[in-house]
């Protein structure tokens, strides 16, 4: 079975972020875990206000404080993350938690794909990047 590095790079709606952790040298971190990692998606990363990617993607701190607030320390799986109200993440801030019907939600981003496993941790495919409070 493939690392969480792997599997994300084999998906291609993940490119965006996969080049992102990489710019800013979180591989080496990923490789080991668990972790569960918030990924958003491509279109995700698209959805963002015009700027904003290219503004991440020059300031190596900002996003690797982004990235950090999508990853969790432990494996979670979806069923699991629902039974909570938050969880801390890697950035040490916590992410909020809801769950509306069978939509379960992270701050305001939804898990669209969700429990892709991987050797160290799970993938939570959400549809929005989040970004911590300052």
């Amino acid at each position: 079975m493939l690392d969480l590095i792997d599997t994300a790079s084999a998906n291609l709606n993940l490119s965006v972020l996969c080049k992102a952790v990489t710019q800013v040298g979180l591989i080496v971190t990923l490789r080991d875990g668990p972790f569960t990692i918030l990924a958003p998606d491509n279109d995700a990363f698209a959805k963002m206000p015009e700027g904003m990617l290219d503004y991440l993607m020059e300031n190596e701190s900002e996003l690797k404080s982004v990235l950090l607030y999508h990853i969790i320390p432990g494996r979670y799986t979806a069923g699991e993350l629902s039974k909570l109200y938050s969880i801390n993440t890697a950035l040490d801030k916590p992410v909020e938690i809801q769950i509306s019907g069978k939509i379960l939600a992270i701050n305001t981003a939804h898990i669209v794909t969700k429990d892709i496993e991987t050797a160290n941790g799970l993938i939570q495919v959400i549809d929005k990047v989040l970004f911590p409070l300052k």
